[in-house]
């Protein structure tokens, strides 16, 4: 089923103002824009067709996964300056990596990377203090853990998540963005390892379980592709990920509200109509 007007992708890369033309092509009116390491979708965050909030370039620690979308930070006063330099360029959101990626070449392994808790917990204070919220790149159970009790306002992935996470989310009212279609696309790439395909069908398998549980419970979900735009094919990519909350059991209407819907709040800064309530 084709994607209808108004809708929101919650987690895209912008890298030039051409995905602005391929988000419209897709019918996509507001894009969070997760970051990149140049920072190009500040650059774009005056677009008001489709509305764009960018985190600038994401958070990471030195030496851990992140370097394809942001900085490094090695300690607390880095951490306080380089949110500080987002805020001053434009940022709507900071972006952290809680974690790093799913492995595509051994089954239930988590790549090295991402903030432990107590920094995450500096970042989150760190972005409160300037009225700045947090969006947490965070995959398997204790770094998804750690993101939720720091308080980031979304966990963005969250494959090998558990129910105690969900729990966590739903006590925390922190929204989800599961991107499953991302690591579809991920493990079809030409340089992917052997049997990628395997392991990230069977990664996807327990994803919607739990997001179907998620939805069940009550938990907030919202639509994220997790797409670098410019992408000839990104409407494809949108509808997929709606495709995968619908196999995740959740009835058509709901998906369609989640999609029209979920996360406007999020947006609050380039969003007009919630402004003027």
């Amino acid at each position: 089923m084709a994607a209808e007007p108004g809708q929101i992708d919650l987690h895209v890369h912008l890298a030039s103002a051409s995905g602005l033309v391929d988000a419209a092509a897709a019918r996509v009116t507001a894009l969070r824009d997760a970051g990149t390491r140049n920072g190009a979708g500040l650059a774009l965050r005056t677009s008001r067709s489709p509305l764009v909030l960018s985190a600038g370039w994401a958070l990471h620690p030195e030496g851990g996964y992140g370097g394809r979308f942001g900085v490094a930070v090695r300690s607390r006063d880095d951490v306080r300056q380089e949110i500080l330099k987002l805020k001053q360029a434009g940022a709507g959101i900071i972006k952290v990596m809680a974690s790093g990626m799913v492995s595509l070449s051994q089954r239930g392994v988590i790549t090295p990377g991402g903030f432990d808790r107590v920094m995450l917990e500096v970042v989150v204070a760190g972005a409160d203090a300037i009225g700045l919220k947090v969006m947490a790149h965070a995959n398997g159970a204790e770094a998804i853990r750690a993101a939720c009790e720091a308080g980031v306002v979304s966990i963005e992935h969250g494959f090998y998540m558990t129910d105690a996470e969900l729990d966590c989310m739903k006590r925390k009212n922190i929204l989800w963005v599961p991107t499953v279609g991302a690591l579809t696309r991920a493990a079809e790439m030409p340089n992917a390892p052997a049997g990628a395909k395997k392991i990230a069908a069977g990664v996807i398998e327990a994803h919607l379980v739990m997001v179907g549980k998620a939805f069940q419970r009550g938990v907030r979900l919202g639509i994220g592709t997790d797409c670098t735009l410019p992408d000839p094919r990104y409407r494809e990519a949108y509808e997929e990920e709606l495709d995968w909350f619908r196999k995740a059991g959740i009835p058509e209407d709901e998906v369609m509200r989640i999609a029209n819907e979920a996360g406007k709040e999020l947006l609050r800064p380039v969003w007009p109509r919630m402004n003027a309530n």
